[in-house]
């Protein structure tokens, strides 16, 4: 007889059995007893976890001769049968190559004959999301009326591709990843059977291995059978799987302890010589700075619920010895720096230089203190430079928490000089005017209403008309003409953080003003000008409220009177029908032509407006 891998030799026969499930085995034991079996199941989870195992499980059950029940005998003539693959009344199915209409017809076919030998006809489809789309809907009335005594096992690492229809119509069990204490448990007991010695510390590298899968953890048993013989033992097992002795990690911790380079670039050599990969380096190495921070948390390694990788004494007393030299903060830190190396290995060009420049953050890497102690040496009058400690440097008395906050020393960046504050020079004081109130004059002229010339000119700005600002009060834009005696310094450069000014405070009359450009200045004056599509803009900053507000602005903020003259563009006139020679049609074509915006559009795109 050919040899038989521990995968197939140890497959659970009995729901008790089953590692780690029990939340699913429990249930359907009990909808045996007490014939609550429904008729459609959907069995998800990851790889190797026991769906198809509780799906032949399930079917012994009920086709047991002393059944149905919820723990076949395994030796009745139905138990054997199903066990090896024979019987007429269980059927598997592989999803992944039977996936097309036409096989899910032949299922539909078969499922109307009854019964050979058992009391259920059962149809186990594995990887049932590879079905196709037509496949899934031409199961749908099957899967929804089936005849009696028929039962659909579905089980898939994919549920989210399964049809809504299709899952409505089932009773879904979704199995859990298997933690690491429970494979090593069943590894242990299938070692005790097989009558095979083992170190502890081997059998859990394999189970860590395996990642919540049984399946793998077996396999990976197998191979390490293989080479080990009769014998298990730590060293053997790091060698097969390829993983890095812990050795290697203690280097690199009391390298970056004692602040040198040479040792962690000579375990890189030592690494790429012996062929370890170097993904797989760097995850043992953030699992060995995990066991390197909770040794710093007193009963944590006691704890069997957190799956810790450490099986011996000597390596918890090891761990805490390195743990006493580093706080709790730079372990975070060196963490995260090598998480984040593993994240960007894969896309690395130049992976061992990569790892190398990793490994010196952590050598180089300034020491974390919190806040508290930085707090504390400044009252106590020391200096800031001696307030964190190396990552050499023991660990003080009261470590600090996790959440406590924490910055890192730079001992590279010098203490800059302050600079004193410019001095403050006072505006000189407003001119006083008896006659008139102290604000700034504004000026407003208005578009020329006179007729267009017969061409077209570029632009056309008329006379402007000096208005004052604190005049009278109605809203028609007509001022009293008042003479300005005022004397400022480049008026030009005081504009823009004006309108800045007035962009914090008031942002529409800001932004309107930022529109206009800057013509031309005098000693008392500023003259600024919209452009013909700024039409909008313009009546808004020449109305009544806002004429006022922006003078007074203006004063306040130069700190004198300052005539503000505000002009705009001429449209482009049209030509007349005598100059142009063509009929003169007034349409509404032409009047939408004449709005600033389209007008705008229609000569950046040389266009034209049809109807």
């Amino acid at each position: 007889m050919s040899y038989l891998v521990l995968a197939r030799k140890w497959r659970p026969m009995i729901f008790d059995d089953v590692v780690g499930q029990e939340h699913i085995t429990e249930t359907l034991k009990k909808a045996i007893e007490k014939n609550r079996v429904a008729h459609a199941y959907i069995f998800t989870g990851t790889r190797g976890v026991g769906k198809t195992t509780t799906a032949r499980i399930m079917a012994r059950a009920l086709n047991c001769e002393k059944g149905p029940t919820a723990n076949p005998c395994g030796v009745c003539e139905s138990c054997k049968s199903i066990t090896g693959g024979t019987s007429f009344d269980v059927l598997e199915i592989d999803g992944a190559s039977n996936n097309s209409v036409q096989d899910i017809r032949e299922l539909r076919e078969n499922v109307g004959y009854s019964t050979m030998t058992g009391k259920y006809r059962i149809f186990v489809i594995d990887e049932v999301h590879m079905l196709t789309k037509p496949a899934f809907n031409a199961l749908l009335k099957t899967l929804e009326e089936p005849p009696k005594n028929v039962v659909f096992i579905f089980a898939t690492t994919e549920p989210h591709k399964i049809p809504e229809t299709i899952q409505s119509r089932c009773q879904r069990y979704d199995y859990r990843r298997i933690s690491t204490e429970q494979i090593l448990g069943r590894l242990e007991f299938i070692l005790k059977a097989e009558k095979i010695t083992y170190e502890r510390g081997a059998l859990l590298l394999v189970a860590r291995k395996a990642d919540g899968s049984m399946r793998d953890g077996l396999s990976l048993l197998d191979q390490v059978l293989s080479f080990c013989q009769e014998s298990i033992d730590e060293k053997e097992v790091r060698s097969v799987l390829g993983l890095v002795n812990t050795e290697t990690y203690q280097t690199i911790v009391d390298a970056v302890i004692g602040r040198s380079a040479g040792p962690v670039l000579e375990v890189i050599e030592d690494i790429l010589y012996r062929g370890f990969d170097l993904s797989e380096f760097l995850q043992g190495l953030e699992e060995y700075l995990r066991d390197l921070l909770f040794a710093s948390i007193p009963g944590i390694l006691d704890n069997k619920r957190l799956s810790m990788h450490i099986d011996s004494p000597e390596l918890v007393a090891q761990l805490r010895s390195r743990a006493a030299h580093l706080t709790d903060a730079t372990l975070l830190r060196m963490v995260e720096v090598v998480k984040r190396a593993e994240q960007e290995l894969k896309w690395s060009a130049f992976p061992r230089f990569m790892v190398e420049t990793m490994l010196l953050k952590l050598v180089y890497m300034d020491s974390t203190v919190s806040i508290e102690e930085v707090l504390a040496a400044v009252k106590s009058g020391g200096a800031g430079a001696s307030v964190a400690p190396s990552v050499g440097a023991s660990r003080p008395a009261a470590a600090p928490s996790l959440t406590s906050f924490a910055i890192a020393r730079d001992d590279s960046q010098k203490k800059k000089p302050e600079l004193a504050p410019p001095p403050v020079v006072p505006a000189p004081p407003p001119p006083t005017h008896p006659e008139t109130p102290p604000v700034s004059v504004l000026r407003v002229e208005e578009p020329p209403v006179e007729p267009l010339p017969a061409k077209p000119v570029a632009a056309v700005v008329t006379e402007p008309q000096v208005l004052s600002s604190a005049a009278t009060g109605d809203d028609t834009g007509s001022f009293q003409i008042e003479q300005v005696r005022s004397a400022s310094p480049d008026l030009r450069s005081v504009w823009p953080g004006f309108v800045d000014s007035l962009m914090q405070d008031r942002p529409n009359i800001g932004s309107f003003l930022s529109f206009a450009a800057v013509i031309d200045t005098t000693a008392g004056s500023i003259d600024i000008r919209y452009g013909s599509a700024f039409r909008f803009q313009f009546s808004q900053v020449t109305r009544k409220e806002t004429r006022e507000e922006i003078a007074s602005r203006l004063h306040g903020f130069a700190g004198r009177r300052v005539e503000l003259r505000i002009t705009m563009e001429a449209e482009k006139p049209v030509e007349t029908q005598e100059a142009s020679g063509k009929p003169h049609a007034a349409s509404l074509n032409d009047e939408i032509a004449r709005e600033p915006v389209i007008e705008t559009v229609l000569e950046m795109f040389d266009g034209e407006v049809v109807g």
